[in-house]
C-alpha cells in the first residue's frame, strides 16, 4: 500500500513571535470568536482543538508576525506611480505601520519540540496533497474551488485549509500536526501542532525567551522584507 501522506519529525527547534511570559502556551480559549472557534489558517473548523504556530527559523518567526502590517498593495502601486512620473521624488516605498507598542508588548521564543511524538505531515508534498485532494474532493468543489495544488493551500479560503486540518487531525495513526512553507517564501518553514491533551501540557519546552530589541538583525530584515518601518 503506497502512503497517503509524506511527514517529517518536528524541528529540533522551533521559534514563535507572542506575548509574553509563554509563547508556548495554548491561546486562550477566551480569545476565539462569538462562534468558539479560531480562524487562523489550519484552526478546527469544528472548535474542538487548538493549533500552535510556529516556525523553524528565527526570521521565519518575525515575517510571520509581521505579516498584517504589510503597507496596502494599492499604496505600493500609487506610490510607485509617484515615483516614475515625479523624478524628484525620494527613491522608496511607502512603509507599512507598525503600531508603537508593537515591540514592548512581546517576546520571541525559542524552544525544543519534544513534546511533540508523532509525525507532522508535510501538507505540501506530492502524497499529501494527492491524498487531500482524492478524500476532500466533495468539500473542494462545496467551496467552488476548481482543483488543489501547493497554491492552493496557501492562497485558497481558510474553509478548505481548516477542513484539511480537521481530516489531518482525525487520522489514524494520530498526527502532531502540519508542516508548511510559509505563504512569505519556500525557505521559510512552519509547523502547526495540534492541541491532543486538555491544554495543561505544552507540546514545546521553553529554553529561551528575550525582548525584541529595535536593532535585532532578524527583526529588521522582516521588517525591509515586508516593507514596515521599524518602532
Amino acid at each position: 500500500m503506497s502512503r497517503l501522506f509524506d511527514t517529517r519529525a518536528a524541528p529540533d527547534h522551533l521559534l514563535r513571535v507572542g506575548r509574553g511570559p509563554d509563547v508556548w502556551a495554548w491561546i486562550d480559549w477566551a480569545f476565539a470568536g462569538e462562534d468558539g472557534k479560531f480562524d487562523n489558517r489550519w484552526d478546527d473548523p469544528l472548535g474542538t482543538y487548538r493549533v500552535l504556530y510556529a516556525s523553524c527559523s528565527r526570521l521565519g518567526a518575525f515575517l510571520e508576525a509581521l505579516g498584517e502590517y504589510r503597507p496596502d498593495l494599492h499604496l505600493v502601486a500609487a506610490y510607485g506611480e509617484i515615483e516614475e512620473n515625479d523624478p524628484t521624488a525620494p527613491e522608496t516605498s511607502v512603509p507599512g505601520r507598525l503600531p508603537e507598542h508593537w515591540r514592548a508588548q512581546r517576546i520571541i521564543g525559542r524552544g525544543v519540540s519534544d513534546g511533540v511524538h508523532a509525525p507532522l505531515v508535510d501538507i505540501g508534498a506530492a502524497a499529501s496533497l494527492a491524498t487531500v485532494r482524492e478524500r476532500l474532493a466533495g468539500e473542494i468543489l462545496r467551496l467552488r474551488i476548481r482543483d488543489v495544488d501547493a497554491a492552493t493551500i496557501r492562497d485558497t479560503d481558510r474553509k478548505l485549509t481548516q477542513a484539511i486540518s480537521r481530516f489531518i487531525y482525525e487520522q489514524p495513526p494520530l498526527f502532531a500536526g502540519l508542516y508548511y512553507f510559509s505563504r512569505f517564501g519556500n525557505d521559510v518553514g512552519n509547523v502547526a501542532i495540534f492541541e491532543r491533551s486538555d491544554g495543561s501540557e505544552f507540546p514545546v519546552t521553553h529554553i529561551e525567551r528575550s525582548p525584541i530589541d529595535l536593532d535585532d538583525e532578524d527583526f529588521l530584515e522582516a521588517c525591509r522584507l515586508h516593507g514596515v518601518q521599524p518602532s
